[in-house]
């Protein structure tokens, strides 16, 4: 028997005991889970709260095409609803954990979405996501392979760590972003899933600002903290050179826009320097050595972040 065979043995034995220790009733309420998120929460969000198509949704996994300027909103709620957290869109309850339309909105309720209860995986769910953003020339066929690849090769292998007792970021949950240009060059970026909302705060009080164009901010953070910043335990220094930098301009962000921005640096700093620390574990272990990558957990990722976060804002404000 070689090690795949081995390793194939060793899942199905794995998944046999999950059945064990699964009743009947926890049967019927995951795969109701799994019904309720494919086949009406996922095109209600993608087709009637964003301007998407579905092009394909079952069970767990999703593929889906929309605007660049609605990614945000999509992921937001797509995450939300996976884990049966606050709708950010206010348009459902979730009390206990399910997702039920809202009965004061009862009169513009979507055919589609029953009156009941949604069942949702739970609050401890995670969700890993490959996104592409690619030039109208690019090949279909080469942005379905960078999706798959995006989503299974880098999502789903960034790793967590122990920020404190009551502070622990799960393993997986992780977001890819890769933007195809039509010259054929890319651009990848990595975020760890609970560091969206943080980034989406400090585009939103960005926008409140309509002559703020973000982006060379952006890339001037890029350039700067990978040569002046590192990770450490708790010195913050991601922050503290992004401060430097940003009232070292000839025009300062607003400081909604500058503290949303340095509270996210910080949550991220935090994240890299945990993850970074389980990898060094990790590669002490033999039979842990191959999980042992921080992906995204460096200084030039950073970088990378921004300079995706500086095309989103460009290419919104387009």
């Amino acid at each position: 028997m070689n090690r795949e065979e081995i390793n194939d043995e060793i899942w199905k034995e794995l998944l046999e005991n999950t059945k064990k220790r699964m009743g009947p009733a926890t049967h019927v309420g995951l795969n109701r889970a799994l019904l309720d998120f494919s086949n009406r929460i996922v095109p209600y969000i993608t087709e009637q709260r964003c301007c998407g198509r579905v092009i394909y949704s079952g069970g767990d996994d999703v593929m889906a095409a929309l605007p660049l300027a609605d990614l945000p909103k999509f992921l937001l709620s797509l995450r939300a609803a996976w884990s049966g957290k606050t709708d950010p869109e206010n348009e459902f309850n979730s009390n206990g954990g399910y997702w039920q339309w809202k009965t004061e909105n009862s009169s513009k309720k979507p055919l589609d979405i029953p009156p009941r209860p949604l069942f949702t995986m739970g609050k401890e769910a995670t969700m890993s996501l490959g996104i592409v953003v690619a030039h109208k020339s690019v090949p279909l066929p080469t942005v379905l392979e960078k999706i798959w690849d995006a989503e299974k090769e880098c999502a789903k292998k960034m790793i967590g760590g122990t920020i404190s007792e009551n502070n622990k970021i799960p393993e997986k949950d992780g977001l890819c972003f890769r933007v195809i240009y039509g010259s054929g060059n890319t651009l990848e970026a990595f975020m760890k899933g609970h560091l969206l909302e943080g980034w989406w705060d400090f585009i939103k009080a960005s926008q409140k600002y309509p002559n703020l164009d973000l982006s060379p901010v952006l890339y001037r953070l890029a350039e700067e903290l990978p040569r002046h910043a590192e990770l450490t335990a708790g010195d913050d220094l991601f922050k503290k050179v992004a401060d430097v930098v940003l009232h070292s301009r000839d025009v300062e962000l607003p400081e909604l826009v500058r503290e949303n921005l340095l509270n996210w640096l910080e949550n991220w700093e935090k994240w890299a320097w945990a993850a970074t620390q389980t990898a060094k574990t990790r590669e002490k272990d033999p039979n842990e050595k191959d999980k042992a990558k921080a992906l995204g957990a460096s200084p030039e990722d950073m970088a990378m972040l921004l300079k995706f976060t500086a095309f989103w804002t460009s290419r919104t404000r387009q």
